[in-house]
């Protein structure tokens, strides 16, 4: 049985800022300028003052502890225990470092701290999805056409869009399954559910949010400021 919420521990959300922005021409893409802030700070305003939260660990550089913290005002306001932790090689070393932080949480959750728009009312699908398996992710509909193709290019199938889902943060799970995974799996993986599909756990998808999108590159940081500056509505 997943824990309850007020099970030892609690809720800790983990917001990563260690990336290296390969893709942004230079551009430190967690620290760039959106709308007179910097985009991480989006993220931790977003997540770090979700009803319930107890811990919040944020991920990144040592050099960038202070500001991460700065950024987090609104949390340690509302008496939110706020913890840095320097990140490491692989995102799953950074998101071990930040549940070492958080040893005892009942229930996790894990935000990419380049995915400014994130609603807390997505947060709290990802955690009631998690309260009822364990595991829960927010994915969306793949729109495009994808095609299955070989090293030449040369197209082998189109692949059946109806049961593909893109998927996003913030991720949940239930504490003693997300440090199982981080204990027992090694090999690379681009996200926590990847590990927990390793360990043959199920992990639930529930409905995502298209407005959540990750700054990878500088065009998106372009679109990220124009929503903003539109003010495009949210979730509440």
């Amino acid at each position: 049985m997943p824990p309850t919420e007020t099970a030892a521990g609690g809720l800790a959300v983990i917001i990563l800022a260690a990336g290296s922005s390969a893709r942004m021409g230079g551009v430190d893409k967690l620290w760039a300028d959106l709308l007179g802030r910097p985009l991480v700070t989006h993220s931790i305003a977003a997540m770090g003052t979700l009803e319930g939260v107890r811990t919040l660990v944020l991920v990144g550089p040592a050099a960038r502890h202070a500001d991460l913290l700065a950024g987090a005002s609104d949390a340690i306001a509302l008496g939110v225990d706020v913890r840095c932790v320097e990140g490491g090689a692989r995102r799953q070393d950074s998101v071990a470092a930040a549940i070492a932080a958080a040893p005892d949480a009942a229930w996790y959750l894990v935000h990419d701290g380049a995915r400014p728009f994130a609603s807390a009312a997505l947060a709290r699908r990802v955690l009631e999805g998690a309260r009822r398996h364990g595991a829960a992710i927010p994915g969306i509909p793949v729109t495009d056409t994808v095609k299955h193709i070989d090293a030449d290019g040369r197209i082998l199938a189109t692949v059946e869009r109806a049961p593909l889902r893109a998927v996003q943060t913030p991720q949940g799970f239930a504490g003693p399954l997300l440090r199982r995974a981080h204990a027992e799996v090694t090999g690379d993986v681009t996200d926590d559910a990847a590990m927990v599909e390793w360990l043959g756990v199920p992990v639930f998808v529930v409905p995502g949010d298209p407005a959540n999108i990750k700054i990878t590159t500088p065009t998106d940081l372009t679109i990220a400021r124009a929503l903003l500056a539109a003010g495009a509505p949210q979730e509440a």
